[in-house]
């Protein structure tokens, strides 16, 4: 069940995609999203981690409206997208927007930035010409642009600037909830913290609800309220983030959180090498999808897949042995 304080959420969703044989790959189903269900508290930050193909960015479009899943339903303030009015699903639209990964490719590159920013205002028909234009502005300044960079195109802005076009855009129609996918993966380190401090900012400013995806667990410690962690189309651990970093209850997530780089020694974890690599999402493991490569295995993991159980409060993990593991205090 989907909690009644979620302004977003996903029930049992499942996507799959037809793949057609390669050279290297056979044809077949590639399941990316199996059997999901999370949601998205009003006014929180939720971030989505894992290695790259586990499914993250495929969660994320669905979530956002822009791909139907296969089963399972997306619910806005508790209403199903498949059961809401056009214009609902209008309001819908407009109140929740995505940044996309690429900061290079999900510009126009033959629309001036003060347009593409000010596109989801044309669509929604909202104000004039030169009340939009007056918006446009202001919102361009409220991310760090100047409004004469208002008829530049996109490839006279760097990375960073093309991120905050991005941002930019997604404010532009006054959404409640804004989902990112890898905001910051093609920036350099120095532009990923002021991106970062931005949205952050863009959250407390606009009263947001984020999702925030990304491989790379230190983003989402400094700026998420609870972490989900994706493996092979699942989610198997999720937590406040604070606690999620203190004491994780699941194998994957222990190998994740030890390959974050520390400066110093005295913080360092010990190393947990996975064995092989991850398995093809043509061919997911029967039982526990990650036994192949946790170093934990037992016989049970190779045929019963473990269900996503809560562990200690708000902390919920999908491994039989998370209690003897990782000492869960009931």
């Amino acid at each position: 069940m989907i909690a009644d304080n979620a302004i977003l959420g996903g029930m049992k969703l499942r996507k799959q995609f037809r793949v057609k044989s390669a050279p290297a790959t056979p044809a077949g189903l590639l399941t990316a999203v199996d059997d999901v269900s999370i949601e998205l508290a009003r006014g929180e930050t939720l971030g989505i981690a894992g290695e790259s193909g586990c499914g993250k960015s495929t969660l994320a479009r669905i979530l956002a409206g822009l791909l139907e899943p296969d089963q399972g339903q997306v619910l806005s303030n508790g209403t199903k997208l498949s059961d809401m009015t056009r214009e609902q699903a209008r309001t819908f639209r407009q109140q929740t927007q995505m940044i996309f990964q690429d900061p290079f490719s999900s510009l126009n590159p033959r629309m001036r930035a003060g347009d593409i920013i000010g596109e989801p205002l044309v669509i929604a028909s909202q104000g004039t010409s030169a009340t939009r234009r007056s918006t446009v502005e202001s919102i361009m300044a409220t991310v760090g642009l100047t409004a004469q960079q208002y008829h530049r195109f996109p490839h006279e802005f760097s990375g960073g600037q093309r991120q905050r076009i991005g941002i930019a855009r997604a404010l532009a129609s006054s959404p409640a909830v804004i989902i990112a996918d890898e905001p910051v993966s093609s920036l350099d380190i120095s532009i990923q913290a002021q991106i970062i401090n931005l949205l952050q900012s863009m959250k407390s400013a606009y009263n947001l609800s984020l999702l925030i995806i990304s491989h790379d667990l230190s983003v989402l410690r400094h700026i998420c309220d609870r972490v989900s962690i994706m493996y092979l189309g699942t989610i198997v651990e999720s937590a406040p983030a604070a606690e999620l970093f203190t004491q994780c209850l699941h194998p994957y997530t222990e190998a994740l959180l030890a390959a974050i780089p520390r400066i110093h020694r005295s913080g360092a974890r010990k190393a947990v090498i996975l064995r092989d690599d991850i398995p093809s999402p043509l061919a997911i493991p029967p039982g526990c999808r990650f036994h192949p490569r946790c170093r934990y295995v037992q016989e049970i993991c190779r045929t019963t897949p473990p269900q996503l159980e809560q562990k200690q409060s708000k902390h919920f993990a999908a491994c039989h042995f998370s209690s003897s593991l990782f000492a869960v205090q009931e």
